[in-house]
């Protein structure tokens, strides 16, 4: 069974909704910016890792598959920096609205829907939409699409021993229709 996923733009308002309903923290001028004394430098945590993850690092991802077969968690944070994107095929980031336990409940009621998830058309180098942090445990996934165009490659900062836990749809197919 194929659920058909239209893909949307990566805008300021996809993005802060995504924000509100607590799946992200975005990374955009200004955003965490608080006053300092005169004289004086501040830092706050937007948050910190789970040391049990280990060291933190920073890793290069490229895309070549049109699939989202690593839809899945983590049991901790990530950033993803969409820097580059020049001359690269069209890139797919597809977030759940849901949990995992929803999501695997929906799967064996086959009431999963493509209204539980958002397909954002990621959009690279814009401060205001293309820097954020995954929240632990969101289900999400990428994927590229085909095409002329290299790879489409992106960094993550994130915990250097972090898990991932696939979601296994079983017989249903994550399909990006534009």
């Amino acid at each position: 069974m194929n659920l058909n996923l239209k893909p949307v733009d990566m805008t300021e308002e996809v993005m802060a909704d995504l924000e509100k309903r607590g799946l992200i923290i975005r990374l955009k001028p200004g955003a965490h910016a608080f006053p300092a004394p005169k004289g004086k430098s501040l830092v706050t945590n937007l948050y910190v890792s789970d040391a049990k993850y280990g060291p933190h690092k920073t890793i290069s991802v490229v895309v070549d598959h049109n699939e989202f077969s690593a839809f899945g968690t983590h049991s901790d944070n990530e950033e993803f920096l969409l820097l580059g994107g020049i001359n690269e095929r069209p890139m797919y980031l597809l977030v759940s609205y849901i949990t995992t336990e929803a999501i695997e409940q929906k799967i064996a009621d086959k009431t999963i829907s493509a209204d539980d998830f958002v397909c954002l058309r990621c959009k690279h180098n814009d401060p205001y939409v293309s820097f954020f942090t995954m929240l632990k445990g969101v289900p999400h996934g990428e994927a590229a699409a085909e095409g002329e165009g290299s790879s489409p490659s992106f960094y993550v900062t994130e915990p250097a021993d972090i898990d991932m836990n696939v979601i296994d749809f079983k017989e249903f197919c994550l399909n990006v229709v534009e």
